[in-house]
């Protein structure tokens, strides 16, 4: 063998000894995890509709909205673009409809909260007008059909021209539904004088050129 080839064959020699030291260097290394962030959610509906019914089959609530996060560790739901349809127990009245930006609700729907700004409705029944309702946000309970609001709340029922005959603003309330109980704090109530269809003729009149 001659002496190039005795170079070479040691040169080979030394590579492969680092190749493998380098290898085993790497085996032995502690591995590095890679941080991840944890999945805020684990499912997502859009455009949902769910309801619940009673014992005896009856609807007692809807809850729709543009989309639904059901929260990883069952913590819970959020909502965007919610909408709530809460029954009423007496015979033919109209629902109450509550709409709101934001929402969320425990697993089990027990507790949902309303946020970002509550609109309510309930269309005219009988002889009251239909009753409108605004406030920031709103905590419902409708298994016991509760509701609650710790910020400044307006209630106000509408005459069929869609001016309030009598406004209630107040700086928080609780429902009760069951029991027939309605608490507000810091009440402030208005009511407007009934407006006679002569004066109204006459105003028409008047603004006539």
């Amino acid at each position: 063998m001659s002496f190039q080839q005795v170079g070479q064959f040691f040169i080979a020699a030394a590579l492969f000894a680092l190749l493998g030291i380098l290898v085993w260097k790497n085996y032995i290394a502690p591995k590095q995890e890679v941080a991840t962030t944890p999945a805020a959610f684990d499912q997502r509906f859009s455009d949902f509709t769910a309801r619940q019914f009673n014992r005896k089959g009856a609807l007692d609530w809807t809850v729709s909205g543009s989309q639904l996060n059901h929260l990883t560790d069952d913590k819970g739901y959020r909502f965007n673009q919610v909408e709530c349809l809460l029954e009423s127990k007496e015979n033919n009245a109209p629902p109450w409809r509550l709409s709101a930006p934001t929402g969320s609700a425990d697993e089990r729907l027990t507790s949902v909260e309303l946020t970002g700004g509550v609109e309510g409705h309930r269309a005219a029944s009988g002889n009251q007008g239909a009753l409108v309702f605004s406030t920031q946000t709103m905590t419902i309970q409708p298994q016991e059909q509760k509701a609650a609001s710790t910020d400044p709340t307006r209630l106000a029922e509408m005459n069929t021209d869609g001016q309030p005959r009598w406004t209630s603003n107040s700086s928080a309330f609780n429902l009760n539904y069951n029991n027939q109980v309605f608490q507000q704090s810091k009440v402030h109530d208005h009511f407007n004088r009934p407006v006679s269809a002569k004066v109204k003729s006459d105003t028409s009149q008047g603004a006539q050129p």
